[in-house]
């Protein structure tokens, strides 16, 4: 059998990189994950330590800071002099797994999206979008993606519907040689996210008619080896964003029109740019901001929007890791697959309830006196159950404390261990995905396990952790993250409300260092609400985890434009995602790495 494959190997550079351990005092242990990857060519400030993909990034200076050393309260000034603006590099980043799924379903429809197996996606620095721009595929994700394209070419051909709305020949009885070129033209320039050249399309033609001939004349199997050269093209499997100069400032180089149409696509619907995008871009209708919000308006008015950012707040929330929670099956029997999707879905809901349903301050997120519940989860909070099986919108009991994100159970038991809580995952959480501030590993040599713990005087999680700050090379840390786990204490490792540790009472009470005296995650969220570095953070997350890149001191000044704008808007998160689309951190970058 013949092998028709484009090179992916020749941009794609193997190497190895090494592991980061990641240490939690409640363990006992040290995780370490370690991935066979490099440095790539995307945009970013460069590869650094990464994260074990399970509680949180391990550089940065200390508790208190952005990864870049500014202050958590933003800020664009060095010593009194305004930073001027310098976007991140332009470069090449990898499709993640849900956007080449995505696109193959725009592009080929369901039964070939059903039948591709891209690789997995790495997290770097907290977010797979910056391990997509800054980590090479290894050897053997180059293999598996001349595999999917097989799999998907071969479904694609036996099911041409979706591919005939692109380019109908395919759909003829008997279709020549010349429609080789039509899909290479038309389906070439969706895939690629912009028009083929001549010699690009003579390549795909020259392919196609070859395997024409070796298959014994049969249009189906030039077809499929056609399609399977245009997946495994660089220009499908990563998107180019190099730009091109600013006249008003050459070293900023601006996204091109069909450039800025495919970040928009993928940003805010998951997938390439469809034909009316491309063809508004190619006509010059993406040049001014009013041009841009016009189209990011219309992108999240489709359902696709709502699905993508359910996939941002998956991942973000890592509430995708509850499929595989593994708890302790003789205290929490009732912890099943079932009930673990129940958590995430809530969650899920919730955030589709503040942002599209109501379109509202995206801070009730924290706050939210109400949530949705299944029978399975209403009985874990001990509330009413709702008719049916389904969810229903239902009123928190107030006497638990609950509020919010950081009173679900999604949330509290994936931020725990099989069989107790854990006070330092849960605040690491509350510092790292909703203030963007940084926590540093322990310090080398450092003992991160409790003392043991005597059988005749039992102790609560507080007081074990309690002790254990009053270690100096611990206290640093610690002191600005249990305090917060230290106010969930009365939520038990599955999310389940409680009254007692070790037969002993939970004292929930903490004062946190930079927040005030707290009890529950209702006063936790209360005093979050309010503080400014919640807004900050929800622009950097979007930057970092939908964008590919940490922001850099040259983007500050635009961040806190961003940031102005959600708060002049009521924090509104669709007004933040189309702000974000028009604005220069978006629209521009700087030289190719």
């Amino acid at each position: 059998m013949i092998r028709l494959v484009l090179p992916l190997s020749g941009c794609l550079l193997l190497a190895g990189c090494p592991s980061d351990p990641i240490a939690d005092p409640t363990d006992g242990d040290t995780t370490t994950a370690t991935m066979n990857t490099t440095a790539g060519p995307g945009p970013g400030p460069g590869p650094g330590p990464g994260t074990t993909g399970d509680d949180s990034p391990t550089t940065g200076e200390s508790a208190g800071t952005t990864e870049d050393g500014q202050s958590t309260t933003g800020g664009s000034t060095t010593g009194g002099v305004e930073e001027p603006f310098e976007p991140a590099p332009g470069g090449m980043r990898r499709l993640l797994r849900h956007q080449y799924v995505g696109s193959i379903r725009y592009l080929l429809g369901d039964a070939a999206a059903g039948a591709a197996v891209p690789p997995e996606d790495y997290s770097l620095h907290g977010f797979d979008a910056i391990g997509a721009a800054e980590l090479s595929l290894q050897e053997s994700a180059i293999e598996q993606l001349e595999t999917s394209s097989r799999a998907i070419a071969i479904a694609a051909v036996e099911d041409r519907s979706t591919l005939g709305g692109h380019v109908p020949c395919v759909l003829e009885a008997e279709p020549d040689d010349s429609c080789f070129g039509i899909v290479a033209v038309d389906l070439g320039r969706l895939a690629w996210r912009r028009p083929l050249i001549g010699e690009e399309v003579d390549a795909m033609v020259a392919i196609a008619k070859q395997a024409r001939e070796w298959g014994g004349g049969e249009f189906a199997t030039g077809l499929q080896y056609e399609l399977m050269a245009l997946l495994q093209s660089p220009y499908f499997v990563y998107l180019v964003e190099v730009g091109k100069p600013d006249p008003e400032d050459p070293a900023t180089r601006l996204l091109t029109s069909s450039e800025l149409a495919a970040r928009l696509s993928f940003f805010l619907l998951g997938r390439t740019p469809d034909a009316e995008l491309l063809a508004a871009a190619e006509a010059d209708a993406l040049i001014t901001d009013d041009d841009v919000r016009a189209a990011a308006e219309a992108m999240i008015a489709r359902p696709e929007a709502r699905a993508t950012l359910s996939i941002f707040y998956s991942e973000l929330f890592q509430l995708r890791d509850l499929a595989t929670l593994n708890k302790n099956n003789q205290l929490f029997p009732q912890f099943t697959h079932e009930l673990a999707y129940a958590m995430k879905y809530e969650t899920l809901r919730l955030i589709e309830d503040i942002v599209w349903d109501q379109d509202t301050d995206f801070r009730t997120l924290l706050s939210a006196d109400y949530t949705f519940v299944n029978p399975a989860l209403a009985s874990l909070y001990g509330l009413p159950p709702p008719r049916g099986q389904g969810f229903a919108k239902v009123p928190l009991e107030e006497d638990h404390g609950r509020a919010g994100l950081l009173g679900q159970a999604s949330f509290l038991a994936r931020f725990a261990h099989p069989a107790e809580t854990s006070p330092t995952r849960r605040g690491q959480f509350i510092r790292t995905k909703l203030l963007c501030e940084t926590v540093p590993p322990p310090p080398p040599g450092v003992d991160a396990s409790l003392p043991p713990e005597s059988p005749n005087e039992p102790q609560t999680m507080k007081q074990k952790l309690v002790q254990h700050m009053e270690d100096p090379s611990c206290n640093g840390c610690h002191v600005q993250l249990d305090p917060l786990g230290f106010a969930l204490e009365n939520y038990d490792p599955i999310g389940a409300y409680r009254t007692l540790d070790s037969g002993l009472p939970i004292d929930p009470s903490a004062t946190i260092p930079d927040l005030g005296e707290v009890f529950s995650a209702r006063d936790i969220a209360d005093l979050l609400v309010e503080d400014p570095r919640v807004t900050a953070c929800i622009v950097k997350n979007f930057v970092r985890g939908a964008l590919g890149h940490r922001e850099g001191l040259g983007e500050i000044h635009a961040l806190d434009d961003l940031e102005a704008e959600l708060e002049s808007n009521d924090h509104r998160l669709q007004h933040l995602l189309v702000e974000l689309a028009a604005s220069p951190v978006f629209r521009a970058v700087g030289a190719p790495k």
